[in-house]
């Protein structure tokens, strides 16, 4: 049996494939064994797979583009999440996103992952970063939920189900992410990876995913025993997750939400910005990719290890 590391951010649904690979021996008849190491934060886990301290990570994918385009190792090999099982959770004094101006919003990263979405989400109602809000570094969902409690900041992208959650505890839910972005996916270091073994996991975890749909009841349960939360939490969270558009079929990232993810990194100046991107079978295909540094965004995502 080959023991596996995969580096995560939290206890997060969005791994729910993970778990039931492990729990419905989708890898161990593979010959694998993989073992969650939780590092808190999105560039936490970049940076424990680029050191070498994970061998796999189910992460935001922005910190693997931005380091191959710098010309690093880390690579996209798979997509997971298209779009982001998230809502946008408010203190309850807080009651339209027009509220939140001058407010801080925790994120669990600057540079990857619930940052991006937020920017977005917001723009969408009219308010910039910096000029109309702050983010406020507060680490995963689950530290998020905390700060939230504790008034630290006004709002913050809540994963499933703390979303539910909150609203239920009286917090404002001022509306789910409704565009495609991709928020998750399998990134390796292709200095240490070794392809049989990446290849064996990516197809044990497509092999779960599929399970996943067709078995929500007891994947809620995985999920539930997992995570210490109540069932009825784990069982509307594994339905969400299951609804069309969330999971990326097949382990590839729908060209929109990929897009999505360049976009992003361009806008911020955390990629180049250059007249166009080539097409490359290793790259989702979408006429409106934007600029972002051609051969190294197109080598950014390597889908052959599927």
């Amino acid at each position: 049996m080959t023991q596996i590391t995969v580096g995560v951010v939290a206890p997060a649904y969005v791994n729910v494939p993970l778990w039931v690979a492990q729990e419905r021996g989708f890898l161990s008849r593979r010959g694998l064994s993989a073992a969650e190491q939780i590092l808190g934060t999105t560039h936490g886990v970049t940076n424990a797979l680029r050191d070498g301290a994970v061998d796999i990570a189910l992460t935001a994918p922005e910190g693997s583009i931005a380091d191959a385009v710098a010309g690093g190792p880390l690579r996209v090999v798979a997509g997971l999440i298209d779009r982001p099982p998230l809502s946008l959770i408010a203190i309850p004094r807080h009651r339209s996103v027009g509220d939140l101006r001058g407010g801080r919003i925790g994120t669990s990263s600057l540079t990857e992952g619930t940052r991006h979405v937020a920017e977005r989400m917001l723009a969408a109602h009219g308010l910039t970063y910096p000029a109309d809000y702050d983010f406020a570094l507060e680490g995963s969902h689950v530290e998020r939920w905390k700060a939230l409690q504790a008034g630290r900041i006004d709002a913050a992208l809540q994963m499933i189900p703390y979303d539910a959650m909150a609203t239920d505890a009286g917090f404002t839910n001022l509306g789910p992410v409704t565009e495609e972005f991709a928020l998750n996916a399998v990134c390796i270091n292709i200095l240490s990876a070794e392809r049989p073994v990446v290849t064996a996991f990516l197809h044990a975890l497509a092999e779960a995913a599929e399970w996943f749909r067709g078995h929500l009841e007891a994947s809620a349960a995985i999920a539930a025993a997992r995570t210490s939360i109540e069932p009825r939490y784990a069982r509307q969270a594994c339905q969400a997750l299951a609804a069309e558009g969330v999971l990326a079929r097949d382990l590839r990232s729908s060209p929109g939400a990929f897009a999505a993810v360049i976009r992003a990194l361009a806008s911020s100046g955390l990629i180049p910005q250059t007249p166009s991107l080539p097409q490359t079978p290793s790259l989702p295909q979408t006429p409106s990719l934007p600029p972002g540094g051609p051969d190294q965004v197109a080598d950014a995502v390597d889908y052959s290890y599927l």
